[in-house]
């Protein structure tokens, strides 16, 4: 410690040195932590809202999908998926969670359990009775399990019961993931907020940092 501190005597800071250090540490002061945090809350609002604008968007896209679906045009189905893949890639907050596309799910099972419908059944009943076999198909059974509910009531064997194709349920579900930064409006008051955060640490690291300087400096000059 003793041959530290004659090491410093011997070879003083010049006062320039000090004068600069001087000169930084005054440019840092005038750098006022609580603005940086005044404008940080401001830059935060500001992303709060633009957020919530981004995910109310996606809610209306999403909305548009489900409204399509229940029209059960395909077409119509893809052209909204579509729009709603396109928003949420190129905007935060917008998570869609699973959508199901009921309608087209059930159709898609109907078709199939109509292929295997004798042409002797009348259409009437047989319509009746695929409604009243409706809950199987949700139970978890599928087309088959509706399959087989409709024969049992009507009492006769539908054809190749076991041949119906199964329609996995997984196909009819639309889930779209945000990105995680966009150059929207929220993503560049998002990027603002952790650039001011950043000179915040750094205005404070650098003030502890250059003061423990100045006073070693003096101590051996």
């Amino acid at each position: 410690m003793k041959g530290w501190k004659q090491a410093f005597k011997n070879e003083p800071w010049r006062t320039d040195d000090l004068k600069r250090d001087r000169r930084i540490l005054k440019w840092l002061r005038n750098i006022r932590v609580w603005q940086l945090a005044v404008i940080l809350l401001i830059l935060a609002m500001l992303a709060a809202i633009f957020l919530r604008l981004n995910n109310i968007g996606m809610m209306e896209l999403r909305a548009a999908l489900i409204k399509a679906d229940t029209t059960g045009d395909a077409k119509a189905v893809q052209n909204a998926a579509v729009k709603l893949q396109n928003y949420t890639a190129h905007h935060m907050n917008t998570y869609t969670g699973r959508v199901a596309l009921q309608t087209l799910y059930d159709d898609a099972v109907q078709k199939a359990i109509d292929k295997a419908k004798p042409v002797e059944i009348d259409a009437s009943l047989y319509k009746r009775i695929s409604e009243e076999c409706y809950p199987a198909r949700l139970n978890g059974g599928g087309s088959r399990a509706q399959a087989q509910c409709i024969s049992e009531k009507i009492g006769v064997s539908l054809v190749n019961v076991e041949n119906v194709e199964v329609i996995s349920p997984d196909a009819f579900y639309v889930e779209f993931a945000p990105t995680r930064i966009s150059f929207d409006a929220a993503g560049i008051t998002v990027m603002l907020c952790y650039f001011v955060i950043f000179i915040i640490i750094v205005r404070i690291i650098s003030t502890i940092i250059l003061r423990i300087i100045l006073k070693i400096k003096y101590r051996a000059a």
